[in-house]
């Protein structure tokens, strides 16, 4: 109950609730649980929303004072220093307080990770789509998301997206990270997707007119046995264009028509945009906005019939809308829009954590090759395009894991830049797509991305570390920053056309058009000594870590559990240990219920499961943490002193005198020289003329021994050291000899009056059972017939 009454406080910081909290966990009527528990959340409830609207005040109070040049009162609270809001400079309090950040903070238990809206099954690509998507730009992303015979479909690990999206601040548009600010910008989009950068951009979007009666009359009659368009309000459904994927016309083994490969290709680019690309909180169904870009692509006949748009700035633009939004959603079932395989494969290029291996080594050159060098692999192939390889006690897909090695992650473990000569040469010797590096000036641009209505500002003055240049310690603010109003831009309660957001994009656009010529660029290479300094300045500005540490005061002890290595745990058998720990106690738990509750079907069968799992789970807890016994170096217990009875002791002065006890001859046991079965044992071996009976004490030939004179062999053919070199009468002679001295009586062993005598000490003695060598004597008795119960024995 203290342990549970401390950790309560250290998540609420008060007594009065600590208190209550005591009295519900030891309450055992129904009416009274149910009274303290309504109470218990009304109360919490009340506690952290006061508790973040006085954070909040006092936040914008010493912000106030640290702008006018004066300190706080010395009478502030103690928790205001604690959390270091004072120094919070690039965080804005309004947005702080519903970040995801703020709440983990305060109650790191009600966070769950968000869901990404991605597809469930990729597509795979006809041979006559390739010109089209090349015409388009859209060939090397394609490639990523290609349905291959051997590889299957990259699973999006949510945990590890919501990890990044609760570092992502919407004042800077950057990673907070304790080793600095990092972001995904353009140069990671033209790398890791091989989406191009130059062209128009990709908005404001407008769905057509009528779309839904213009499709149908276009895929009716395509494919037999499909019906007719299934949709609502928001686009098409996403079920009803998975029926013109190629392999529902049975491809490769049936030929397609050309209508048939058009239709399929406009069915195929609406799933490529809605549910990769720009992915929003709808699962069924793709937006219609998209229509007349799907259509036009595959219509055309030739290059010049395909607009070219910048896809990979409007990609950009759409995760950074994304994760501005997805920063502050905490309630259930919450998703991140926009593109998920961007932040995956960014947090893969540059971290260990979640990462798998790639044992496939590098990319083949003669593999997706084009002439034109346009279908290539990209960055990202290696990681979608192979078999993806996890350790077995690697985590995947685990919020409060990832959550802490970020925490812990050094900056040693960070690849800075993961697109160098050296790494393109070790992964790609053939080399990669052209589309990768064709728009490289639009890299450090300061121009404005834009997706549809939505408008976002890139920060490269911040991370100039990602590309090798100088990282101010105090980088300049934006040009022409960006409006919060713009920034605010949706289409909720909006009623404005096409031509209405066009006028209110206009300057944006017209911006994108000379995003070459304004670029942070410069010809300054990376300084180690001025990045320390740039996080001197940095570090105390805004929050770097998400896991707090609790109260020295209230903490517990420290046990295994508590330990964390000071990098990355993935692959390694630190969290392993821990989840089977879990795995094993809820068995036993399952086993308590069984053994408690109502019974589900014959209960044996259920408790010998729970009690078979639990035992391999100890076992394999056992395993992975290193506790066999060959693991360990070998116990060697110190050796028992004897009996102080027994013990030879120097007197210091002379023995008291004592009656000397005459000692007692021990019987013989059965089985040896004296006893009562030895003379028996001597008749029944008589006979033997080549092959004696074994003694059972006494000398006995090693089998490790060659075999000669003066040493004794019982098996067949062998020598016997009386008979390899001696007549018969001598060898009769020896045996006879040999007989009389095994008859003769031994003497008795040593007692505890003798041994003082004799001058030694009794060593230990160990009874063994007579090993035998021979056949049992005819003489011995045979034990009676059983009685009743069996047939054809004696009577």
């Amino acid at each position: 109950m203290r342990h549970l009454g401390a950790n309560f406080f250290s998540q609420f910081r008060s007594k009065g609730l600590m208190n209550l909290f005591k009295k519900l966990c030891k309450q055992n009527q129904a009416c009274k649980y149910t009274f303290l528990r309504g109470k218990l959340d009304e109360f919490t409830k009340d506690h952290v929303r006061h508790r973040l609207a006085a954070r909040a005040a006092l936040v914008a109070a010493h912000a106030a004072a640290v702008a006018q040049g004066t300190q706080m009162e010395k009478g502030m609270s103690h928790t205001v220093l604690a959390i270091d809001m004072a120094a919070r400079s690039l965080l804005d309090p309004l947005i702080d307080q519903k970040h995801r950040a703020s709440h983990f903070e305060a109650d790191p238990q009600s966070m769950e990770p968000l869901q990404t809206r991605t597809p469930k099954k990729n597509w795979m690509i006809h041979p006559q789509w390739e010109d089209r998507l090349k015409w388009a730009g859209l060939l090397p992303f394609a490639r990523l998301v290609e349905a291959r015979a051997n590889v299957s479909r990259l699973n999006y690990d949510a945990a590890l997206i919501t990890c990044l999206v609760d570092r992502w601040r919407p004042e800077t548009h950057t990673f907070h990270f304790r080793w600095g600010e990092m972001a995904p910008t353009l140069q990671d989009v033209s790398m890791l997707l091989g989406l191009p950068l130059a062209g128009e951009p990709i908005g404001p979007l407008e769905e057509p007119v009528g779309w839904m009666h213009t499709m149908d009359a276009r895929f009716v009659g395509v494919r037999e046995g499909v019906g007719p368009i299934s949709f609502e309000a928001h686009g098409p459904r996403q079920a009803w264009l998975h029926e013109f994927q190629i392999e529902q016309f049975g491809y490769p083994d049936v030929a397609m028509t050309a209508a048939q490969i058009t239709r399929s290709l406009e069915a195929y680019l609406m799933w490529l945009l809605g549910k990769t690309m720009f992915t929003d909180n709808h699962g069924n169904t793709i937006s219609a906005r998209y229509i007349p870009i799907a259509q036009e692509i595959a219509e055309a006949t030739e290059a010049e019939h395909i607009i070219q748009r910048s896809w990979g700035s409007a990609v950009l633009a759409a995760t950074y809308r994304g994760m501005c939004k997805g920063c502050q959603l905490t309630s259930h079932g919450s998703g991140i829009v926009g593109c998920p395989l961007l932040l995956q494969l960014w947090s893969w290029a540059r971290f260990p954590i979640g990462r798998p291996e790639n044992r496939d080594g590098s990319w083949p050159p003669d593999e997706l090759y084009d002439a034109e060098r346009i279908d290539m692999p990209t960055f990202g192939s290696l990681w979608t395009s192979r078999k993806r390889h996890f350790g077995h006690n690697q985590l995947r897909n685990c919020y409060p894991a990832f959550t802490e090695q970020f925490d812990l992650l050094l900056e040693s473990d960070v690849t800075w830049e993961p697109y160098s000569e050296e790494h393109l040469h070790e992964a790609y010797p053939g080399g990669i797509s052209n589309m990768c590096t064709r728009d490289w000036a639009y890299w450090m641009t300061k121009a404005k991305i834009i997706f549809d209505i939505f408008v976002e500002e890139m920060s490269q003055q911040r991370v100039m570390r990602q590309f090798g240049q100088r990282q101010l310690i105090e980088p300049p603010p934006p040009t022409v920053p960006l409006p919060p109003r713009v920034h605010a831009y949706n289409r909720k309660g909006a009623n404005k056309t096409a031509a209405g957001w066009l006028q209110l994009l206009a300057p944006y656009i017209t911006g994108w058009a000379n995003a070459p010529a304004v670029s942070w660029a410069t010809m300054e290479a990376f300084d180690l000594q001025e990045f320390e300094h740039y996080l001197r300045a940095y570090m105390p500005r805004t929050r770097l870590r998400l896991s707090q540490a609790c109260d020295p005061v209230q903490r517990d002890p420290s046990t295994m559990w508590d330990t964390y290595p000071r990098h990355s745990t993935s692959g390694t058998r630190h969290h392993a240990a821990v989840l089977t720990a879990e795995l094993q106690d809820d068995a036993a738990q399952y086993a308590r219920s069984l053994s408690s509750g109502p019974l589900l079907g014959r209960y044996e069968h259920h408790a010998s499961f729970a009690q078979r799992l639990q035992d391999k789970l100890r076992r394999i807890y056992a395993t992975i943490t290193c506790t066999r016994s060959s693991d360990v170096a070998e116990y060697r217990a110190a050796q028992r002193p004897p009996r102080p009875s027994l013990q030879v002791h120097q007197p210091r002065h002379a023995p008291r005198p004592r009656m000397e006890v005459p000692p007692s001859p021990r019987p013989p046991s059965p089985n040896q020289a004296g006893g009562s079965g030895w003379q028996n044992q001597q008749r029944a071996g008589f006979g033997m003329e080549q092959q004696f009976p074994m003694p059972n004490f006494g000398w006995r030939p090693r089998m490790d021994e060659p075999e000669g004179e003066g040493h004794m062999s019982t098996g067949s053919g062998s020598r016997s050291f009386w008979s390899s070199a001696h007549d018969q009468d001598e060898t009769q002679q020896s045996y006879q000899d040999w007989i009389s001295s095994q008859q003769q009586t031994p003497p008795p062993d040593p007692t505890q009056y003798s041994q003082h005598e004799q001058g030694y000490m009794l060593p230990p003695r160990h009874r063994q059972p007579p090993v035998r060598m021979y056949s049992p004597s005819p003489f011995q008795a045979r034990p009676p017939p059983r009685r009743g119960g069996g047939r054809g024995r004696d009577q």
